[in-house]
């Protein structure tokens, strides 16, 4: 990171304030050093506190300067049109997957006329801000009421209760919107689990497509209670139901290699964000490793053996979960353009292997495992298809949006 010259800190002291020269070395320009100074202020004439506020500020600019990100010292972040609070120990919401999944809400909205209920499952959730950004653009944007059943998982316990907290803090948003509780029934859990458990798919099957309260339920009380752990049917030998009714499986993993995080990311992120959502942990890289390397060794008995990197193991992971639960699209966040591609390349493999090994079949013997629309999507989706195309495969992959490679977009309808 080049030194900052020291007439930039004169202009700061001059032009703004002398706290503003403080933040410099976090902010790295003018502007930014003012706004962060204005959005400290107004923290800290907004919240009541025993401390002075001339004090409150300067304590806070002392804690910025020294790399605590902004959010976790103002403890909110802004998300669509949703506040997201945020604490240490769970990855603060980015404005790249605020993009994506106001996209991909619209792509459900357009889709409901068809549709007689919504289900989304959201892997390592974290704050919880990509399903309560789904329920508030779903409530605001669907053209009729309609029930959605909406559950997030993620390992971490403080995550978990930092995404409940997030739904009871936007709660009374929710109420307000055109297609409140009263109109469309909905509930939002959260659970604690780890992704690679084996009996990850037995957790989920209480959380998937549960009873619908009716609009007269109160489904504040019914969705902020939800146990974090599995319900066991004990003396049951009925065969296991069915996959739930998924519409959409979405995700944003650690996807960031170890040698990665050490050199390619900001220092904040390296000191002060949770390092187990950002880069999968040995343990999860070795079993995904394991499992992926038999697949290849069935499949490419000829050819010379891939391996699954380390930083795309969870990709193989939430891609055998889907093969069994088949969603009607799965989206997942990517960390840039070569990731992308790799992944792309894992779900045509993965296409290909049920294809040959007649596995992922429907009720009607068609092959669910393949995906109509397989698309990359840059930083901002909502620029469209810009007629950017790339062969992966043997297929023809459509590139949407601007910016760097953000999000591997599936679909089979």
């Amino acid at each position: 990171m080049p030194r900052l010259p020291p007439s930039l800190f004169w202009r700061a002291r001059r032009e703004i304030s002398p706290m503003a020269a403080q933040l410099l070395p976090a902010c790295r320009d003018l502007e930014s050093a003012a706004n962060e100074l204005r959005w400290i202020r107004e923290h800290v004439r907004d919240t009541k506190s025993p401390v002075p506020d001339g004090l409150r500020v300067w304590q806070l600019v002392e804690r910025r300067e020294r790399g605590v990100p902004l959010q976790y010292i103002l403890g909110t972040q802004p998300f669509g049109d949703i506040e997201i609070k945020c604490r240490p120990g769970v990855l603060i919401p980015r404005p790249e997957t605020e993009a994506y999944t106001l996209y991909v809400a619209s792509l459900l909205a357009q889709s409901s006329p068809a549709r007689t209920s919504l289900s989304i499952l959201d892997l390592c959730t974290g704050t919880g801000c990509i399903p309560l950004l789904f329920l508030h653009s779903l409530l605001a944007s669907l053209p009729a009421p309609l029930p959605i059943s909406l559950h997030g998982v993620d390992i971490s316990p403080t995550a978990i209760r930092l995404a409940r907290a997030n739904y009871a803090h936007n709660t009374p948003t929710l109420t307000g919107l055109p297609h409140a509780p009263s109109s469309s029934p909905y509930t939002l859990t959260f659970s604690q689990f780890d992704i690679f458990s084996p009996s990850l798919l037995t957790h989920l099957h209480q959380f998937l497509n549960p009873p619908i309260p009716t609009p007269t339920t109160t489904t504040t009380t019914t969705t902020t209670t939800t146990t974090t752990t599995t319900t066991q049917q004990a003396h049951k030998t009925e065969p296991p139901p069915p996959p739930p009714k998924l519409d959409l499986l979405i995700s944003n993993p650690p996807y960031i290699s170890p040698t990665d995080f050490n050199s390619a990311t900001a220092r904040a992120v390296r000191n002060h964000e949770p390092r187990i959502a950002l880069v999968p942990p040995p343990r999860q890289q070795q079993q995904q490793q394991q499992q992926y390397q038999h697949q290849q060794k069935e499949e490419e008995d000829e050819e010379e053996k891939e391996t699954c990197r380390p930083e795309d193991v969870f990709y193989a992971r939430i891609l055998d979960i889907a093969s069994i639960l088949r969603p009607e699209r799965v989206l997942v966040e990517v960390g840039g353009w070569e990731q992308a591609l790799r992944v792309v390349g894992l779900v045509l493999r993965n296409c290909t292997s049920s294809k040959n090994d007649g596995g992922g079949a429907g009720d009607d013997g068609s092959q669910e495992e393949e995906y109509k629309v397989v698309e990359v999507w840059r930083d901002e989706p909502l620029a469209g298809d810009r007629g950017e195309r790339v062969e992966i495969g043997g297929r023809e992959v459509v590139v949407r949006g601007e910016g760097m490679g953000r999000a591997v977009y599936l679909s089979r309808v």
